[in-house]
């Protein structure tokens, strides 16, 4: 049987400059940032065109959730997006009633810069 998947996506464009949040990634990994450490299980920074991107997954009440956070240059600052899938059948509690929002996760990033 099938089970149902969810998927998110959000970007932003922030006046952050791309270089000191790039730097913080490097030298203090994820957990640099209050935001990214709920996610707990990061994968190795990759660079590749200029991007920089941080893939994670992980179990959350029986659903399995994983996603990638893309930075990439812009001449204003740094432009910010955020794929994220769920999928399993609690994924319905969590979406439904709990209105659980992984993609809030952008937001909370951008205040800490």
């Amino acid at each position: 049987m099938k089970r149902p998947a969810f998927s998110f996506e959000a970007e932003v464009l922030t006046d952050a400059p791309f270089d000191h949040i790039v730097g913080r990634l490097r030298e203090e990994g994820p957990q640099a940032f209050k935001s990214l450490k709920a996610l707990r299980e990061w994968s190795p920074l990759e660079q590749a065109d200029g991007r920089v991107v941080l893939r994670w997954a992980r179990l959350v009440a029986g659903a399995e959730e994983s996603g990638e956070f893309t930075l990439s240059p812009d001449p204003k600052g740094a432009h910010l997006r955020l794929n994220g899938r769920m999928k399993g059948w609690s994924g319905f509690l969590l979406f439904g009633m709990f209105r659980w929002r992984t993609d809030r996760l952008l937001d909370r990033f951008v205040e800490e810069l």
